[in-house]
């Protein structure tokens, strides 16, 4: 798999399931591509932060 659709499976995977054969393919790229591993790790931490901050934001506004 090359990386340009590695990347637009593991950014796929924040909004759907991804299909059985897509996930083994991606995690396949994955192990061997520090690359991505890198953007996936990434994207993972801008996900967490961005849960945070919603939530932060959330419970500011109850206290309002």
């Amino acid at each position: 798999m090359m990386c340009e659709n590695a990347t637009k499976l593991a950014s796929d995977e924040l909004d759907r399931r991804l299909s059985i054969g897509e996930t083994l393919r991606l995690r396949l790229h994955l192990f061997g591509c520090d690359a991505c591993s890198g953007f996936v790790r990434q994207i993972g931490m801008i996900r967490k932060a961005t849960r945070r901050y919603v939530a932060t934001d959330a419970s500011d506004a109850d206290e309002r």
